[in-house]
């Protein structure tokens, strides 16, 4: 953790775009120099350019290889000296049905949205141990009551939150905070890709789509990243430094009581 008049210091992985962007922006918003890392790293530059507060290591990192989040832990610590938290924003799904999925597909979703946070948190907590930190994680609402179309997405994530309640534990000893967030309907960038918006509704996709999955979110709208980056920088810092092993929902009440 930050020390007296220390700067707080932070890494993002998953920022070039959706939440992850936001959240770099956020932090580097209230004074938190942000290393910024993501697999597109024309994205992180652009992102850097935007904020005094946010480096671009200049590489692009691809979080399902264990090899590269040593390397970007090591090197973001190496640029600023140490890190107070580690954030992961990576993920990936599509909308397909289970029975017509492929092993490779099973596998790919596995790794990006369970092997990633696995070997982040890996490499955060050899580099944190000495002086404590914090780790947040990204799982999904999905991953706390089942998705039809996204089966082993939903699996995964919810491993996620298994994930943290584990960590949590292990590393209390360590001042290691770790939790997680689960964002429901989110504007992002996946959401187009999925075509749940911005599609055509003659074929199926669009707002024909998103609003019928927004009758069942109680607040009847899509999150917005900067309200789930809102979530992440919360959970990061010392307001919550009673809190870890949690997992915070952030989806206008569509799991409320599950």
């Amino acid at each position: 953790m930050a020390e007296n008049n220390e700067t707080r210091t932070a890494l993002v992985v998953g920022a070039g775009s959706g939440i992850g962007r936001a959240t770099a922006l956020e932090l580097a918003g209230s004074g938190v120099c942000v290393v910024a890392a993501d697999l597109n790293a024309d994205a992180v530059a652009a992102l850097s350019a935007e904020h005094e507060n946010i480096v671009d290591l200049g590489e692009s990192w691809n979080a399902t290889r264990h090899e590269d989040c040593d390397r970007l832990v090591a090197a973001a610590v190496a640029r600023v000296g140490h890190l107070d938290t580690v954030i992961s924003t990576v993920g990936w799904t599509a909308i397909t049905k289970f029975l017509d999925e492929t092993p490779e597909y099973w596998q790919r979703i596995i790794d990006v949205n369970l092997m990633s946070a696995i070997y982040l948190s890996a490499a955060a907590a050899r580099a944190m141990r000495e002086r404590g930190g914090s780790i947040v994680l990204t799982s999904s609402e999905a991953g706390t009551v089942g998705t039809s179309g996204e089966a082993v997405y939903s699996a995964a994530k919810a491993a996620v939150i298994g994930l943290v309640k584990s960590l949590a534990r292990e590393w209390a000893r360590y001042g290691i905070r770790v939790n997680a967030v689960a964002p429901g309907i989110t504007s992002t960038p996946l959401l187009v890709e999925q075509g749940i918006a911005g599609g055509d509704d003659a074929q199926g996709g669009g707002d024909a789509v998103l609003n019928s999955i927004l009758r069942g979110v109680p607040m009847r709208r899509l999150g917005e990243p900067s309200e789930i980056a809102d979530a992440i920088a919360y959970l990061a810092g010392d307001g919550a430094s009673y809190i870890t092993g949690q997992t915070l929902c952030v989806g206008g009440g569509l799991t409320m009581g599950s």
